[in-house]
């Protein structure tokens, strides 16, 4: 099993911010509370959360090595439409995961440093097959609803920035 190791310390999200995660609550809330105690912030704890009743409220969206959850790419490409929904005008996407090719699987170790300088530790475990999660896969499904700004791929795990597009 790999270990991973991500550095949260000097990261800002601002305004209204939409944590989408699926076993991580806490790490994107600590994050921003270090800066930030009047936060705003909201969890959605699976892929398909958009009923169309909630537009343009959030400035930032973090999704936190939560996309390699979500299994096809059709299934991603409706998520990012209902995230761009919930984006305000020149809102940003943020996105950390790993890597994980078609018919490998995958089980990481991940250690993530808060601003606060605690640490804290979780399992990313992917064993289906048929499923792929790799940063060039996750761009080319972005481009339609975002401009990326920032791709940085190391170790095993990527970081993308996106800006909604149309602004």
């Amino acid at each position: 099993m790999n270990n991973l190791f991500v550095s949260l310390e000097k990261e800002v999200f601002t305004g209204n911010v939409l944590d989408i995660t699926y076993e991580n609550k806490g790490i994107i809330y600590n994050t921003n509370k270090y800066y930030d105690n009047s936060l705003e912030l909201d969890y959605i704890e699976n892929s398909s959360f958009n009923d169309g009743t909630v537009k343009e409220f959030y400035d930032s969206c973090i999704l936190f090595f939560s996309l390699s959850k979500v299994r096809s790419n059709r299934e991603k490409t409706k998520f990012y439409k209902n995230i761009y929904n919930l984006m305000r005008e020149n809102g940003y996407i943020y996105i950390w995961d790993v890597e994980k090719k078609p018919f490998k699987t995958m089980q990481k170790d991940i250690t993530v440093s808060l601003p606060d300088k605690s640490i804290k530790k979780f399992q990313v475990k992917l064993f289906n097959l048929f499923t792929e999660n790799t940063s060039r896969k996750i761009i080319d499904g972005l481009k339609e609803y975002f401009d990326v700004l920032e791709s940085i791929s190391s170790d095993g795990t990527f970081r993308i920035v996106g800006r909604k597009k149309g602004c």
